[in-house]
């Protein structure tokens, strides 16, 4: 576990803090083959050397946070992929090759996030999830073990319905690690602003999860058309520190579909009416490369 005073003295002297892009839509780039029902959990293990060059590229680019390639390693996750006897390697196993890259390629200090997603690919959600109170252990021993085996903070990523989300949420606010709040959302028929399940508004989402704890909230894989809607509705509810890392293309399980992708330039002008608004930390999530953090750094984090 690493000092992370660091990211606090970048808020207190008003600097930008700068996250990292996707993992997984990153190692599809580089022709890492994706598991249909568990997405990039097991590159883990087929393709540790090259999970271990993203997150080193991401460092390279200048970024202050790395995320650990663990948000496809959920049990709820892993459970139709037949891969819940590897749950606890790939965890480990996760958060051992950011160390690695962290010590190989890091010139300055570099926290490392571990991520937990409370979302499933399933179609029918209801199959891959257990009771409530067996989902709840569930996040509970995949936080637990991110937290020993290293993480300086916990990002609850893709946060799309209350329900699962605090449940997320209080499981890993229990580890007593930071834990920052990713809401994830689309628009409904209607052209409203929804958490990414439709079920809830982002503001119902954001009001109700935000009472369990954490200590920063973010708009997350979000269309970087709707992400600045989205982050004004989040700023009437969150008081504490706000971050943004969108998304661009599209997804087909168990593919990312890179037509359209926003340009590093493109998204680096985007940032900047987002550090404007009041983000503090700033990121990418599905489609964003390093190229693309790479501008951000150049942009705002000098």
């Amino acid at each position: 576990m690493t000092d992370i005073t660091f990211l606090k003295d970048k808020l207190r002297q008003k600097q930008i803090i700068l996250l990292d892009g996707a993992t997984g839509t990153e190692l599809e780039k580089r022709g890492v083959p994706m598991n249909s029902k568990a997405w990039s959990a097991e590159a883990i293990l087929t393709h540790p050397e090259i999970v271990q060059a993203v997150h080193e590229d991401y460092i390279r680019a200048g970024v202050d946070i790395i995320t650990v390639n663990s948000f496809s390693t959920a049990r709820h996750m892993l459970l139709p992929a037949g891969l819940t006897g590897q749950f606890r390697k790939l965890n480990t196993e996760a958060v051992k090759l950011a160390i690695r890259a962290r010590d190989r390629a890091a010139t300055s200090p570099v926290a490392i996030a571990g991520s937990i997603a409370p979302t499933t690919f399933c179609s029918d959600a209801t199959k891959c999830y257990p009771p409530l109170d067996e989902a709840f252990s569930w996040y509970v021993e995949q936080a637990e073990l991110l937290a020993e085996s290293g993480v300086d903070i916990l990002i609850i990523e893709m946060i799309e319905d209350i329900e699962q989300g605090s449940l997320a949420v209080q499981a890993a606010c229990s580890t007593g690690l930071p834990v920052w709040l990713g809401f994830s959302c689309r628009r409904n028929e209607a052209g409203d602003i929804m958490l990414w399940e439709c079920g809830h508004t982002l503001e119902e989402g954001a009001e109700a999860i935000s009472r369990i704890g954490g200590s920063a909230a973010f708009i997350m894989h979000t269309e970087v058309s709707d992400t600045t809607e989205a982050f004004t509705i989040l700023k009437t509810c969150w008081q504490g520190t706000l971050g943004v890392y969108a998304h661009s293309g599209r997804f087909v399980m168990p593919s990312w579909q890179f037509n359209g992708i926003i340009s590093p330039k493109e998204y680096g002008l985007e940032a900047g009416g987002w550090i404007k608004m009041g983000a503090r930390i700033i990121g990418g999530c599905c489609g964003i490369g390093p190229a693309h953090i790479n501008e951000l750094k150049k942009r705002y984090c000098p």
